[in-house]
């Protein structure tokens, strides 16, 4: 895939870009003091794919999750991503992850922007080989990367990127660059890995890790037992028992820890949502028995992990 557009038409570059990333909602564009113009670049395969993007102007919009692991970085201009009311600037050179649960709205202007989106299917894959676990949806670290970890994203993508662009490069070669690519990547925001017991990781109870790796992948969203339960392909009460006698919790309860986790990690990073909102986006809505389950599991208030980080 090679894609190249460019122009000076404001209507244009909102309709392309719309296309390009995603967009849900109203988007608009307004000039700014810079003589407007855009340019749009995107070469890859249905792995990987590098974009490059420049918007003189100010462009303002929302996009909708998608089928890829996106990372993006600025190098020049200003503005900041806004994920469920949790704003961050952006901040040149420094990579940023767009969640692949939730929309993302922005506000960004006369921005150069670089882009890399990898396909579910690809990251999920080298995450699983990566780390000798089983291939699903990754939960991944949204904290800012540290120093090195994009000092070896840098190197990584500087060889990528002159592998990709080349025409004639073999398919074997754009695998292997978009491997490295991947791993780079998770080197930037780790995979939280699922610790599952002993006792699911025998051949016997595949449908019950099934169960367990599904509640994990998708505990952001409003699953039930039935839910879980049709997934792994087995009964209501087989998964009741074997939850019972290989965890020694209920399905809900280990969800619950699950979310628990959620809401520790993200007051841990430094959210900059309330507790009480953190809480809610993770389905806890009474918040004296959220706090008493938060002291039961963490020893600590959600308060004071989230004071830590100040």
């Amino acid at each position: 895939m090679r894609i190249e557009a460019e122009g000076t038409d404001l209507e244009q570059a909102l309709d392309l870009f719309r296309v390009a990333y995603n967009g849900g909602g109203e988007w608009s564009g307004h000039v700014t003091d810079r003589d407007f113009s855009y340019r749009h670049t995107a070469v890859g395969d249905g792995d990987m794919t590098l974009r490059n993007t420049r918007f003189l102007g100010r462009i303002c919009g929302e996009m909708a999750p998608e089928d890829d692991y996106v990372v993006s970085w600025v190098t020049e201009g200003y503005g900041f991503f806004d994920t469920a009311g949790e704003k961050k600037s952006l901040t040149p050179g420094l990579p940023f992850l767009f969640p692949t649960d939730r929309p993302v709205s922005f506000d960004m202007a006369d921005v150069e922007q670089k882009l890399v989106h990898f396909h579910k299917p690809l990251l999920e894959r080298v995450a699983a080989e990566h780390y000798g676990t089983a291939p699903g949806t990754l939960h991944l670290e949204t904290a800012a990367p540290t120093e090195s970890s994009v000092r070896a994203w840098r190197n990584a993508l500087s060889l990528v990127s002159r592998t990709i662009v080349d025409a004639d490069a073999s398919a074997i070669l754009r695998g292997e660059m978009a491997r490295l690519a991947a791993v780079s990547l998770l080197g930037m925001f780790r995979p939280e890995l699922t610790c599952l017991p002993p006792a699911l990781l025998v051949p016997s109870h595949a449908r019950l890790r099934v169960a367990v790796e599904f509640i994990h992948a998708n505990a952001h969203l409003p699953i039930t037992t039935t839910a879980i339960a049709a997934t792994a392909d087995l009964s209501l009460r087989a998964l009741q028992e074997g939850f019972r006698r290989h965890l020694d919790v209920t399905p809900n309860a280990y969800l619950r820890q699950v979310r628990l986790d959620r809401v520790h990690e993200q007051l841990a990073q430094g959210a900059a949502l309330t507790v009480a909102q953190v809480a809610g986006s993770w389905g806890f809505t009474h918040l004296g028995r959220f706090a008493r389950a938060y002291q039961e599991r963490f020893g600590e208030q959600p308060h004071q992990t989230k004071a830590r980080v100040r």
